[in-house]
């Protein structure tokens, strides 16, 4: 809820400000590339006793975009797939995203997304090479359970007994707003480095990252 507020927020901020391009302004597109350490709390509600939780991952970001004035620009960036997991000593139960489950063995759950994409605004504002960055947008989001088991794992009612490998229990996809602050040095007026921080949601779990991301314009 509070990223969608956020969202809205800055949305009508930046609707108000002017969306033509400066007669001197050459550099209209850029590109960005970088990596970004991304937490996503999707599995931290399985977090107990004989419950290890990584719900960590480092993965790449790229970015491209269109100014259409000297502060504001149009995006849409790309997030490489990371992995979370949770692993169990064996005899734990809960609740997972709403349904019950239930581990007889040991085992290991992992969330798997596939690359993400963010399609929204950034706002720069600042003097000298030093600036200020405001992105806010949509995130578009796809990602896999698999589950690890020495024994069964009943999620949902439905029991599992898993082969060696993993076996997929829920895929889902969807899409949720993100809000992002950061700063930008430009070491020339082509290049720049830029360092960012995001917010968003996963299948209704807080996800975050912080990026650090060289700059292209062309």
């Amino acid at each position: 809820m509070k990223n969608k507020l956020g969202c809205a927020l800055i949305l009508s901020i930046v609707s108000t400000l002017p969306l033509t391009v400066s007669a001197d302004d050459s550099s209209k597109t850029y590109f960005s590339a970088g990596v970004m350490n991304m937490t996503d709390k999707g599995l931290d509600g399985l977090k107990g006793t004989g419950v290890t939780i990584d719900d960590s991952d480092t993965v790449a970001n790229l970015t491209v975009g269109y100014r259409v004035s000297p502060s504001l620009a149009f995006e849409g960036s790309i997030i490489s797939g990371g992995e979370v997991s949770a692993s169990f000593s064996g005899g734990e139960s809960g609740t997972l995203h709403g349904q019950t489950y239930s581990i007889s063995g040991t085992a290991s759950i992992k969330a798997k997304t596939d690359p993400s994409y963010l399609f929204g605004l950034k706002y720069s504002g600042g003097s000298g090479p030093l600036s200020v960055n405001i992105k806010v947008g949509q995130l578009f989001w796809d990602v896999d359970y698999f589950a690890s088991v020495t024994g069964t794992v009943t999620y949902a009612g439905t029991a599992y007994t898993p082969p060696a490998s993993s076996t997929t229990f829920k895929t889902i996809d969807g899409s949720d707003p993100y809000f992002g602050l950061g700063m930008s040095y430009s070491f020339s007026k082509n290049t720049s480095i830029d360092l960012d921080y995001i917010s968003s949601e996963i299948n209704d779990s807080a996800i975050s990252g912080y990026s650090l991301s060289w700059v292209r314009n062309f």
